[in-house]
C-alpha cells in the first residue's frame, strides 16, 4: 500500500467553486454531483444559479476531501 500524503483542507470556502460552481466539480473530478447542480441550473432556467453557486462555494472542498480519502481507501486487487 502506497503513503501517498493528501494535503488539501477538510473544508472552507473556495472562491473558484464560486466563480465557476458545478464546473468546479465536474474539473476535478466528481462527475455525479457536478452534472446534477448543472442539471439543477438548467432546469431552473438560471433562476438556482445564486444558490447553487453559494452552496458550491461552501461545500467544494469537503466533497474533494471526501473523494481523496474514499479514493485513497480503496483496495487494489491485484497487489493483494
Amino acid at each position: 500500500m502506497s503513503n501517498k500524503t493528501i494535503r488539501i483542507s477538510e473544508g472552507g470556502w473556495s472562491w473558484l467553486a464560486l466563480l465557476i460552481g458545478p464546473f468546479w466539480y465536474l474539473l476535478n473530478g466528481l462527475w455525479k454531483k457536478g452534472l446534477f447542480l448543472l442539471a439543477i441550473v438548467i432546469i431552473s432556467v438560471g433562476l438556482a444559479a445564486p444558490f447553487i453557486l453559494i452552496y458550491c462555494a461552501v461545500k467544494a472542498k469537503t466533497d474533494l476531501y471526501e473523494k481523496k480519502i474514499i479514493d485513497q481507501s480503496k483496495v487494489d486487487i491485484d497487489k493483494i
